[in-house]
């Protein structure tokens, strides 16, 4: 068949059934939905150096799927396009390339581009978010620190490690790896322990904010990982680093910090009294304490989400602006717009507040899930949520059925009662930590049981707060999934205090002011009945 001439992605409205591109295939994967593969996914370049997305449906797989491997290069003629859908595009095009019936696909000798084509940012420009947003990118550094494999997710895809990269300017940038590549990279650093320095090349990764700074992370399996590769990229990175006097490479070594999962693990062992809902239902002290309950609803009509300072994280609040026209200089107006109370801070976003109810086999209580361990379960910001949630023209009085996912499931929490629990007699308390370990909530429940043991034997336990514990009449609990009515128990007599640090702690009445809903309210004290209020029973007589 003859070749026709050639064309450049960059002109790929220029092509038509005569002519020609050729490309590399930079990275192929495959697009499943449930459990089914849709579609060949590929990231290709020509030899200008242009990035496209490239696809190929299920309805040609036996036409293509046999002939394309990551790596090589091709000759591609006719193909078609279609227009990019998700809102995200990897290379930062509209539209994609895709194979169809009429495409044809013939191996390339003489693919004369670059073998990588690595588009590698500068490490402040992911810090300061100005490194491109909505597509992928590339970061070569080497790695100065790491956590270890963090796998307390039951779905591997979401085992990650994290990374701290450090440039030839000394500029430090966190990176998670997610799945196969964090797998990949915890092998090599633990069987080579004696390497002083490791260098990597990471391509297409994608831009992620935590505490208003930029950092990097891998995307599902598209992101590539180099490690200590023998390519041009990363020889020439250890050349100049050994120009740098004051790396000191011979005496450099890698620093191993303590993973997530031994600090979370620790808070669940040992730091904090172990309780069941009954003995705190009623906010008598400040404490931190653990709780191993299920999430039996999420409530309604009652914010999931408030819009929150980037950089601290506390609630913003709307202040009036001067606007003055430039047309009309005697013509003035004003806007609400929102600002930090810290003057520092400037940028806001959507955080979760999400209010649910939980329950153990003593009681049903409310709870708040925030923004940092509500991320950890759902894998999606609130930001994107509420963009879901509106664009399905749903009221924000009804949470998203997304969040219906926390439903029916077992969790570790650490609970903190705060002052303004105790001195509002509050009894919505603040999620600090959540593990659905099944080693540590199965450990905890153990616990639990042999406290009821011990219980109904001796008639008390001491805990290892030295709080005790009285015998409690337990009474049938009325559950609804939206409303529920907690069960008529004694007091718990417990009295000392927790001497704990207040790191973790975070006052609900900081951030968050709501106002309906008494008994369930976040702010709104509960109302203790008296004497007056409370009618005098006269029992009936039987004659």
């Amino acid at each position: 068949m003859e070749i026709g001439n050639k064309v450049y992605l960059n002109n790929i409205d220029q092509i038509d059934e005569k002519s020609h591109i050729k490309v590399r295939v930079l990275k192929i994967w495959n697009f499943v939905r449930n459990n089914k593969v849709c579609s060949i996914e590929m990231i290709i370049m020509d030899e200008e150096g242009t990035q496209y997305q490239a696809r190929v449906f299920n309805q040609s797989f036996s036409r293509f799927r046999h002939l394309l491997k990551e790596d090589e290069s091709y000759i591609v003629i006719k193909p078609n396009m279609a227009a990019v859908t998700n809102g995200f595009s990897y290379t930062g095009h509209k539209q994609t390339l895709t194979l169809d019936w009429k495409s044809i696909l013939k191996k390339c000798d003489d693919f004369s581009g670059p073998v990588n084509g690595f588009m590698f940012v500068d490490f402040n420009s992911i810090i300061e978010q100005t490194c491109p947003k909505d597509t992928f990118f590339d970061v070569i550094g080497h790695i100065v620190s790491f956590r270890p494999l963090e796998t307390s997710n039951p779905v591997p895809s979401k085992h990650y490690i994290k990374v701290t990269l450090s440039n030839l300017d000394s500029v430090h940038l966190k990176v998670t790896i997610f799945g196969s590549q964090a797998y990949q990279i915890s092998e090599y650093l633990k069987n080579n322990p004696t390497v002083n320095f490791v260098v990597i090349v990471m391509q297409f990764l994608k831009l992620n904010i935590w505490n208003g700074l930029g950092e990097a992370k891998s995307h599902f399996e598209v992101t590539k990982l180099f490690i200590n590769s023998d390519i041009y990229e990363i020889n020439e990175f250890k050349n100049k680093l050994k120009c740098h006097d004051n790396f000191g490479i011979t005496e450099k070594s890698i620093t191993t910090l303590q993973s997530y999962s031994s600090s979370y693990t620790d808070d669940f062992k040992g730091n904090f009294p172990l309780k069941t809902i009954c003995e705190i239902t009623e906010p008598i002290k400040e404490m931190k304490f653990l709780l191993v309950v299920s999430i039996v609803n999420i409530r309604q009509n009652l914010p999931w989400y408030y819009e929150a300072c980037k950089k601290c994280g506390k609630k913003i609040i709307p202040v009036p602006k001067i606007n003055h026209s430039y047309t009309n200089p005697e013509g003035i107006s004003e806007t609400m717009v929102v600002e930090c109370t810290n003057a520092q801070c400037k940028k806001s976003e959507f955080q979760y507040i999400i209010p649910i109810n939980v329950q153990d086999c003593t009681g049903t209580i409310g709870l708040t899930l925030f923004d940092r361990e509500a991320r950890r379960l759902l894998n999606i910001s609130a930001y994107k949520l509420k963009k879901i949630h509106d664009a399905a023209g749903d009221s924000d009085a009804l949470f998203p059925m997304q969040l219906n996912v926390l439903k029916n499931r077992k969790f570790g929490f650490v609970v903190d009662i705060t002052e303004y629990n105790v001195n509002n007699y509050n009894n919505i308390y603040t999620v600090l930590r959540v593990t659905e370990d099944m080693s540590i909530v199965c450990e905890l429940e153990s616990k639990i049981e042999l406290m009821s043991n011990q219980s109904v034997s001796l008639n008390q336990v001491a805990l290892e707060s030295d709080d005790v514990v009285q015998p409690v009449q337990k009474d049938v609990i009325s559950q609804t999934d939206e409303t529920f009515t907690p069960s008529t128990v004694d007091k718990s007599t417990a009295t000392s205090p927790c001497k704990i640090s207040g790191d973790l702690k975070r006052n609900l009445q900081e951030i968050y002011d709501v106002d309906s809903g008494y008994d369930l309210s976040s702010t709104k004290a509960k109302k203790k009945s008296t004497a007056e209020e409370t009618p005098l029973l006269i029992p009936k007589i039987e004659k």
